[in-house]
């Protein structure tokens, strides 16, 4: 891979407003697992050096993975965004020794996240628990992201949501964080505008990534769907499937940008961006990015 422009850094790519020339296809970030951390090796005009990559945090897996992806990562000139799921720390100190370690490693960014529900009692419940706890100030970081609901959530009502987001906004600004936000994937770019356009009015300005799936499978895309609980976009979906051929085509996310994209011009929705869950593959998502920037 080639070397990042010694004048790129990560705020370059990820903080810039968006402007009437500017594509949102050329402000993206990606999540990975960290398991594929090491063969993550896209061509730089898919993905450009100094982009977010999120690396997830899901039950079971060895925190010490995420650790080493952290490293492997920065080497290879992006900036590393680990996630911290409240309920999937088995104590409170494990997640203490995990964002203290994080951080050493070379980490100055994180997304915090309750994680998914469970029916058994775990040692912390949502994100403000991880925030406000006092190894943040500790560590040196630097940016935190906080989650994004555009079609609510399964189990936790929109007031809920709406009270929770502007409680970690103002908690992150007041810790002195770069605070944006970053949301679930979905399939309904201008219902995601409408999302952005009343946090504007809530007096929320701060940076929001819009989650968008790679290139998949249609069916693939409408399970991920159900399992993350994006209700009203597994009608889009079915609405965008069609005549049985397109079951077996792999679908793209270039109309539901097209949606974003226009209404964040017309509404004047300020600083926001695309944050791409490659559930067919970061190869082939970075590839059609590639190939999305040419055609265009």
């Amino acid at each position: 891979m080639s070397s990042a422009p010694a004048d790129l850094s990560a705020d370059d790519v990820a903080v810039r407003p968006l402007k009437s020339e500017t594509r949102l296809i050329d402000k993206v970030s990606l999540e990975l697992l960290p398991e594929h951390a090491a063969k993550f090796d896209p061509a730089c005009s898919s993905f450009a050096p100094g982009s977010f990559v999120f690396l997830t945090h899901i039950p079971g897996k060895p925190l010490n993975a995420q650790r080493e992806a952290v490293e492997i990562v920065r080497e290879k000139g992006f900036e590393p965004v680990p996630h911290l799921a409240a309920r999937n720390f088995a104590s409170v100190d494990e997640y203490v020794n995990h964002l203290r370690e994080l951080t050493r490693r070379g980490a100055k960014s994180v997304l915090m996240i309750g994680g998914n529900p469970s029916n058994e009692k775990t040692a912390m419940e949502s994100a403000i628990e991880l925030l406000r706890h006092p190894v943040v100030g500790e560590t040196g970081l630097e940016r935190v992201f906080i989650g994004g609901h555009p079609e609510g959530h399964p189990v936790i009502a929109q007031e809920t949501l709406r009270a929770a987001l502007i409680e970690k906004v103002s908690l992150g600004q007041t810790l002195g964080l770069e605070t944006s936000i970053v949301t679930q994937f979905g399939f309904d770019g201008i219902g995601m505008a409408n999302w952005a356009r009343n946090l504007r009015r809530d007096g929320i300005d701060i940076p929001i990534r819009f989650g968008v799936a790679g290139v998949t499978s249609l069916p693939k895309l409408i399970k991920f769907a159900m399992l993350c609980g994006v209700g009203p976009s597994i009608s889009a979906i079915a609405r965008q499937g069609g005549a049985l051929f397109k079951v077996m085509r792999d679908q793209d996310p270039s109309d539901v940008i097209g949606q974003l994209e226009a209404d964040a011009r017309n509404q004047g929705l300020g600083d926001i961006a695309l944050h791409f869950f490659p559930f067919g593959g970061w190869e082939r998502t970075t590839a059609w990015l590639d190939a999305e920037r040419k055609h265009r």
